[in-house]
């Protein structure tokens, strides 16, 4: 008799522990639909890189500790979708309201012969002075940063100086940790909520 009680004990506590993992999975998958863009976590290495900004100066990753970095590799002769990806990524900053200074976006020269710290100034200063910083260096620095981002661009095979290059935008913790991955076919709402909840993790 005693062993059937037991036998019973055991039984609704494994169901018991059953609904507790149960519940925990489906919690966990609702934590996870919350995120509107794909998750690059643990996919790319963090951020790291020595270059030089528009203004001149020696800059590192640490440099943009403490901020949620938004990189994106283009060139400033590029005459529609580099302005369009900075103009759309400066509008979504503002939306973010009073976490909009918490962010930098970088644009990575792949043009490092023509796009010098004063060309690269000029250009990201008609898009939002002080949020947008364009960065340049030594061919090795650039392919460096490329390849740690698994980002792909090769130069065009006309004469036009241009660049054939991926739109992708990605997205870096104010500890500098690769987070999310932004494309051209995620609407501004979805990344402006994604990027409030690295900002603010208790929304």
């Amino acid at each position: 008799m005693r062993g059937g009680w037991i036998g019973t004990r055991v039984l609704k506590f494994s169901r018991s522990l059953l609904c507790a993992a149960l519940m925990s999975a489906l919690n966990g998958c609702n934590q996870e639909q919350l995120w509107k863009l794909p998750k690059i976590t643990g996919h790319l290495p963090d951020l790291r890189f020595s270059l030089l900004s528009d203004t001149g100066q020696a800059v590192t990753a640490q440099t943009y500790q403490g901020y949620l970095v938004l990189l994106f590799f283009g060139f400033t002769r590029c005459r529609a979708e580099c302005p369009a990806t900075l103009f759309r990524l400066a509008s979504i900053a503002k939306q973010l309201k009073d976490n909009a200074g918490r962010v930098r976006i970088l644009l990575v020269s792949l043009d490092f012969e023509h796009d010098t710290p004063q060309v690269l100034h000029r250009y990201v200063s008609a898009f939002d002075a002080g949020q947008v910083i364009g960065l340049t260096g030594g061919k090795e620095a650039i392919e460096d940063l490329a390849k740690r981002c698994r980002a792909a661009y090769r130069p065009d095979e006309s004469d036009s100086g241009g660049f054939t290059h991926s739109a992708a935008v990605y997205v870096f913790d104010p500890q500098g940790h690769a987070r999310l991955l932004i494309t051209p076919n995620d609407t501004m709402a979805a990344v402006a909520g994604d990027l409030q909840r690295l900002l603010d993790p208790s929304r």
